[in-house]
């Protein structure tokens, strides 16, 4: 095939202008001028760009059948805006739908209610332990106290027959001691003739006697106090245990 060259612009012979005119090749069969070079660019540029989309595209779905056999998800990636959309999670490739206002509502309400019911039982059980600290607070000082008690019985036992001032003053100052702590709800109770208690009374030992039924306390050793309900120190007692029957002997026996 003969090829025809076309002069695409004029010559001209000024010095000044140093352009070269951009022959055209024109097909003499077709009369149909190929593209010139800039021409050619564009379209090589424009077939690469396509081989490269395609390339990128055969990748990127090799890369989501990959990651969706071994995760069970499939990653899309765009080329126009190069963000990569991950597939939403879930049975069958759905995504789970968002809570309803309906249900957000619901379930803040209930937090709320539980909140609430914590908080009362909080304050409740603080009230409580104020209310015991200001009512048994003082049974560790009433523990020092209540052996001072014990030696004024003890000394107002042995002189009981005695007359004296002295005696006389140290009944007063007993008697005063044990109206200051009643006034705190500090009391004692008798023990002697009363059934044994284990949560009120400790038995130290057991005495054998006919005149009182088993397991009724005999002798109080030491008195027992409550501190308003609350036992604050047992008695301590002697528990009555009926003697033993003597078997009769053999003469005993034929007579």
């Amino acid at each position: 095939m003969r090829l025809e060259l076309v002069t695409m612009s004029k010559k001209t012979t000024s010095h000044s202008d140093d352009e070269t005119p951009t022959p055209a090749v024109r097909d003499e069969a077709s009369g149909i001028a190929p593209a010139t070079d800039g021409d050619e660019g564009e379209g090589e540029g424009k077939d690469d760009t396509d081989a490269l989309r395609a390339a990128a595209d055969a990748t990127s779905r090799a890369a989501g059948k990959t990651n969706g056999k071994s995760n069970g998800k499939v990653a899309t990636e765009s080329l126009d805006e190069g963000v990569v959309v991950p597939a939403a999670s879930g049975q069958g490739g759905e995504a789970a739908p968002p809570p309803s206002a309906e249900e957000q509502l619901a379930a803040m309400k209930d937090q709320l209610l539980r909140m609430a019911a914590d908080f009362d039982n909080y304050r409740k059980r603080a009230r409580k332990e104020i209310e015991d600290a200001r009512t048994f607070g003082i049974s560790n000082l009433l523990h020092d106290v209540l052996p001072v008690i014990d030696n004024l019985d003890r000394a107002l036992t042995h002189a009981a027959d005695e007359k004296s001032a002295v005696v006389q003053g140290i009944k007063l100052v007993a008697k005063q001691l044990v109206d200051s702590l009643s006034r705190y709800g500090v009391t004692g109770f008798v023990s002697t003739g009363k059934v044994f208690d284990p949560e009120k009374h400790e038995a130290v030992g057991q005495k054998l006697t006919a005149e009182a039924a088993p397991g009724t306390i005999v002798e109080e050793l030491q008195r027992g106090y409550m501190l308003h309900d609350r036992l604050l120190r047992p008695a301590r007692v002697l528990v009555a245990m009926a003697p033993a029957e003597v078997a009769p002997s053999a003469d005993e026996s034929v007579d």
